[in-house]
C-alpha cells in the first residue's frame, strides 16, 4: 500500500532503519527533494466516542535539537511536514483462551477469533491532534487528543494555534521531574498557564519597547560574534 501511494505521487519511500529511530516512514518528493515524516500510531476504543489515546513521539533529543542525526533517518529539521496515520481499533472479548489446550488446523483458520476488530484509519499532521499534555504519565512524550472525532477531524488544540505555536509549547516544555533536576520553576504545564507565560514577557518587552531600541542601537556595534 505504502509502495503504491509512494509510485503514485513521485515520492521514494525509506523505512526506519532501527526501532527506536524517527519517523517509521520517510517519504521523499523526486521532483522537489521535500522530504515527509510518517509515524505510524494505534489505540483503542474506550467508548463509540472515545480512545486510550497515544504517545506522539519525543518532545526532547532530534525534536529540540533540530540539526541532531541522533535516533533519526534523516535531521528533523530537513522535513517539510510530520504526519500521523492512524489506526483505531475495538479489543474484543470472544477470543481465544490461550490457557486451553484447544488447537485450531488451517481449515479452521477462518474460525479463529480475533483480538481486535472494526478498525478506523485517520492521517493528519501531528501537531493538528497533539495536545498540551504529554502522553503516559511523566513521560516525555507528547501526547494526543482523546476524542475520535478530534483525531479523524485534525481539530487539536494547535490546529488553531498553528505549528509554530506546537513547536515552541513542546520546545521548552518542562516536566516536573526534568524542572527539579534543572533546579527551575517549571514555565508552564498547560495552555492556560503557557499563555500567562509569554503574556508576561511580551508585556515587559512592550513597556520598555523604547530602552530595547536604543540598547539595540549601542549593543550592534559590540556585537558578539562567534569563534
Amino acid at each position: 500500500m505504502f509502495v503504491e501511494f509512494a509510485i503514485k505521487h513521485g515520492l521514494k519511500i525509506e523505512l526506519c532503519q532501527h526501532q527506536n529511530f524517527y519517523p517509521d516512514l520517510t517519504f521523499t518528493h523526486i521532483a522537489s527533494g521535500n522530504r515527509f515524516a510518517v509515524d505510524i500510531k494505534s489505540t483503542y476504543r474506550e467508548s463509540e466516542t472515545k480512545v486510550n489515546g497515544m504517545t506522539l513521539g519525543a518532545f526532547t533529543g532530534y525534536f529540540r535539537n533540530r540539526d541532531s542525526s541522533k535516533n533519526t533517518l534523516y535531521r528533523y529539521s530537513q522535513y517539510s511536514a510530520h504526519f500521523v496515520l492512524g489506526v483505531i481499533y475495538t479489543k474484543c472479548d470472544d477470543v481465544a483462551d490461550e490457557r486451553s489446550s484447544s488447537l485450531f488446523s488451517l481449515d479452521g483458520l477462518a474460525k479463529i477469533p480475533s483480538v481486535i476488530k472494526d478498525f478506523q484509519f485517520f492521517a493528519q499532521p501531528k501537531f493538528r491532534i497533539a495536545t498540551a499534555r504529554p502522553g503516559s504519565g511523566n513521560t516525555k512524550n507528547i501526547g494526543s487528543a482523546d476524542k475520535i472525532a478530534t483525531l479523524v477531524s485534525g481539530s487539536g488544540p494547535f490546529a488553531s494555534l498553528g505549528e509554530e505555536v506546537y513547536d515552541d509549547y513542546w520546545m521548552f516544555y518542562l516536566t516536573r521531574d526534568m524542572a527539579e533536576a534543572a533546579g527551575v520553576k517549571r514555565p508552564y504545564m498547560n495552555l492556560k498557564t503557557y499563555l500567562e507565560y509569554k503574556q508576561r514577557g511580551t508585556d515587559t518587552l512592550k513597556a520598555h519597547a523604547t530602552e530595547i531600541a536604543n540598547l539595540a542601537e549601542d549593543e550592534s556595534e559590540n556585537e558578539e560574534t562567534d569563534p
